[in-house]
């Protein structure tokens, strides 16, 4: 099975409940983690990661790290990613990512890695670098509107979905629906802080982690002006599904319906 998991950012290093799952998901005290921390502007944020991994029993977890382009690709590095259950690229800028991976040697080893079935995951810009189609910036606001997002390309993990983090906590629903009104073909995933999306095969999606996914499906808009709107003007959309899930609900990409489990009522 091939796996993404896309976390919102802030994970909570007390309770990081989000990277249990990811490490259970790539084999447990088995797992053999590699970190790509060249999003951060910080020297120690891949040292972190790992001593994070490490406290949570994986057997390895290995930074991979290089901040220049030419950098790219040396026999240790495509080894490390070959031996990896599990790919984490952190938080940061995402552009940096794209400009130091995009047409590397080592972007055709993480794809291989993701074809294989070795998880990739990333929080804040390592999540929104996951799609083909990246937010890459943006303004916050709930109200769609013209410039009100950029998008550019990303690692290509994935062409169903792009993904948007700190979803909530910075309001950015507007730029998520405009992102959707411009190819409705796309699904929208707007994932919390202390929170992940987890892609399962291109079609299930499960929610993990302290707060929600917001999911904007724009198949069955029926009328919009994304294309007309100027000036940063607001946009209309008509017929927007929206979903809203939390821990353990899932969505089906290819059905449209969302999942919530039936809460059982305790009992004295």
């Amino acid at each position: 099975m091939k796996t993404l998991m896309a976390i919102g950012g802030a994970i909570n290093r007390k309770n990081p409940e989000v990277l249990r799952e990811f490490v259970r998901r790539t084999g447990g005290s088995a797992a053999r983690i590699v970190i790509l921390p060249q999003a951060s502007a910080l020297a120690k944020t891949g040292k972190d990661y790992a001593n994070l991994f490490l406290s949570l029993g994986v057997r390895s977890a290995k930074v991979l790290e290089y901040r220049r382009r030419q950098e790219a690709g040396s026999k240790a590095q495509v080894q490390m990613l070959r031996e990896a259950s599990g790919i984490f690229i952190t938080g940061g800028n995402q552009m940096r990512l794209s400009a130091l991976f995009g047409g590397t040697a080592l972007e055709k080893e993480l794809q291989d890695a993701y074809q294989r079935g070795c998880l990739i995951g990333g929080t804040s810009a390592g999540a929104a670098i996951l799609s083909k189609v990246m937010i890459a910036y943006g303004k916050d606001g709930p109200t769609p509107r013209e410039r009100i997002v950029q998008l550019a390309p990303g690692l290509g993990f994935t062409d169903k979905f792009v993904f948007d983090m700190h979803f909530r906590q910075r309001d950015r629903l507007g730029r998520l629906i405009y992102s959707v009104a411009t190819n409705p073909g796309i699904l929208g995933i707007g994932v919390d802080e202390d929170t992940a999306a987890i892609i399962e095969d291109d079609v299930s999606v499960w929610a993990c982690g302290s707060g929600g996914i917001t999911i904007v499906d724009g198949s069955q808009i029926s009328s919009s002006d994304v294309a007309e709107i100027e000036k940063g003007g607001p946009v209309a959309v008509s017929v927007l599904n929206l979903h809203v899930l939390t821990k353990d609900c899932c969505y089906n990409r290819e059905t449209r319906a969302a999942l919530i489990p039936e809460k059982v009522l305790l009992t004295e």
